[in-house]
């Protein structure tokens, strides 16, 4: 059957189509993929949480056999122990007993998961060197077994025999191996929260409980006894999650043999399946819906307005704004015409655009590059070296230093690249102050406050230099009174910002002659004193950060100037990236 040949037409058979075909073909192939794949993602999440908890219940038993270790025989508050129950001399006695509790309260303070300890003489029911109050009735032998394993006896959570807590705990009787006696056992549990603590990090499914499964599969502790019971017999899973009534069972085996089962109620668990399958209904019953009045909407809306734009893109491209107008009815091959010259237009555009960035980007690295080369730096290493040779034959040392250290600055500031390390920049700032000093008749001191963390960092070479420059020429230079000090300082900022601060005693600057430097005006600044050097630093910044490096001045007359640089720090291979993208 040939396609009408309105667009209105073609419109509503294809958008209906295509609104029908994908519904019914996604339906009749998806549901067995999405189920599996929703419970293949429930099972996982389970297994995962399941995995925490065997995993968390582990390490605390883990916590409390190490514990333990420390408080029987074979340690040093074991023997003591040994001691004070065999001695009859009450002074020797009363010194062990602080000394064990000392002990006890130690390793207590050490393992902030520990709650209840003592000492527990089973032929006499005597509790000693007891931590906290114990409740009146309590039965050690008739705790809910998890796993024995040699001398030590593992308990499921269980009430806490703190009478004052009642919360759920885990605990652990271990024999003390004392020659004298046999009936003397260590108890240790965990702290009354950490159990909770555990049992609740199930995030997937609210209602989901646990059980806790000994070595011979009786349920040693459920969250549920009205429906799995303590003291019956749980069957083996191996591995595979099985079905239990209205619940489905995960199992995780601990090293120790005991088990940890999960029970999820299965209304909980299809839930996210049904609710697929409710969402997926509705999105069919809406996309056929929508598919109509798509159809109507898009022939009584876009149809007119596209041929509009299409003549109107044709007469831009050819640079004829003046005759943009309205539309006329067009034949529908104009559609294919209308995409054709939308692309062309758009690449055009876009080209134009690249080219005015890399105009832009090469005319300020030609600014920048004719402020660093304006002279010939061959022949000025050349002859600087040439003079320094003739100083030191000649034995005029000083000259031979002075020059040497101007030879190292000039290195320095013409190297190659736009970046150097805040170490290097310092250290040919102090070749620069010293040079200073010697020109200048008048007594000044640099102090230089740096992060060694700080020093490797990436920064614009020859930032710091105009601003001290600066701070020498027009601030400290014809000071009467108290020597000039300037202060550098490098510092770390949050935010992952470093600030490079330049501060000194000098003359200081009005606000209206702060404002006028700040606002790049080329006369106005050098009247302020910072000319050329000061219109590098501005326009490196904005090369090199784009916006992301900021400058202040703070000064007044007679109290100082300090400018502030905050530059984002970047890090090695970000710098030698933006070295390649200004180099191409």
């Amino acid at each position: 059957m040939p396609l009408p040949k309105t667009l209105k037409h073609r419109l509503i058979v294809l958008l209906l189509l295509s609104s029908l075909f994908p519904v019914v073909l996604i339906g009749s192939i998806s549901y067995s993929s999405m189920y599996a794949m929703l419970k293949n993602k429930a099972d996982k999440g389970i297994a995962s949480n399941l995995h925490l908890v065997r995993l968390s219940f582990e390490n605390t038993l883990s916590q409390l056999n190490r514990a333990s270790q420390q408080l029987v025989f074979e340690g040093e508050t074991g023997s003591k122990l040994d001691t004070y129950l065999s001695t009859d001399n009450l002074t020797v006695k009363r010194q062990l007993g602080t000394q064990i509790m000392n002990e006890m309260s130690l390793i207590h303070f050490t393992n902030p998961t520990l709650g209840v300890i003592f000492y527990y003489l089973a032929d006499t029911k005597e509790v000693i060197f007891q931590n906290s109050q114990l409740a009146p009735d309590f039965d050690l032998f008739k705790l809910p077994v998890l796993a024995e394993q040699l001398s030590m006896t593992y308990y499921g959570p269980h009430t806490s025999i703190n009478p004052l807590d009642g919360n759920r705990v885990l605990s652990v009787i271990r024999k003390v191996n004392i020659p004298a006696r046999d009936d003397v056992y260590l108890y240790i549990e965990t702290d009354f929260k950490l159990t909770d603590r555990i049992l609740n990090t199930d995030d997937i499914y609210r209602d989901t409980f646990h059980l806790f499964v000994d070595q011979n599969g009786t349920i040693a502790y459920s969250e549920k006894q009205d429906v799995f019971r303590t003291g019956d017999t749980l069957p083996q899973l191996s591995g595979v999650p099985g079905e239990n009534g209205a619940y489905y069972l995960f199992e995780e085996i601990s090293n120790q043999s005991w088990r940890v089962v999960a029970a999820v109620p299965k209304r909980s668990y299809n839930q996210e399946i049904v609710r697929w399958i409710v969402q997926f209904a509705v999105i069919a019953v809406l996309s056929v819906g929508i598919g109509s009045l798509l159809a109507l909407a898009i022939w009584r809306m876009v149809y007119k307005p596209l041929l509009h734009l299409q003549r109107n893109i044709r007469r831009l491209k050819n640079d004829h704004l003046s005759e943009l107008a309205g539309y006329e009815r067009e034949p529908l091959l104009e559609f294919a015409e209308i995409h054709q010259q939308f692309a062309s237009m758009r690449d055009r555009i876009n080209e134009l655009i690249r080219d005015i960035d890399r105009n832009a980007r090469s005319k300020r690295r030609l600014e920048i590059e004719n402020l660093l080369y304006k002279i010939n730096p061959h022949f000025i290493h050349n002859t600087l070296d040439t003079i320094r040779w003739l100083a030191r034959v000649n034995g005029h040392h000083e000259t031979d230093r002075l020059v040497s250290t101007l030879n190292k600055l000039l290195y320095y500031n013409l190297g190659k690249g736009r970046s150097a390390s805040i170490r290097d920049e310092i250290e040919a700032l102090k070749h620069y102050v010293l040079l200073q000093g010697v020109r200048y008749n008048f007594h000044f001191e640099v102090r230089y406050q740096a992060d060694p963390r700080l020093l490797e960092l990436p920064v614009p070479r020859f930032i710091l230099q105009p601003l001290v420059e600066n701070s020498i020429t027009h601030g400290l230079r014809n000071k009467g009174g108290d020597p000039g000090v300037i202060e550098v300082a490098v510092i770390e900022e949050n935010g992952g910002r470093v600030r490079l601060e330049v501060r000194d005693n000098g003359y200081g600057m009005t606000e209206a002659e702060v404002e006028r430097m700040l606002s790049g005006g080329g006369e106005q600044t050098s009247r302020t004193g910072l000319g050329i050097g000061w219109q590098y630093v501005r326009r490196m910044l904005e090369l090199q950060f784009a916006g992301k490096a900021d400058m202040r001045v703070r000064s007044g007359p007679q109290t100082g100037t300090t400018i502030t640089l905050l530059l984002p720090v970047v890090r090695e291979k970000e710098d030698e990236h933006a070295e390649s993208d200004g180099r191409g």
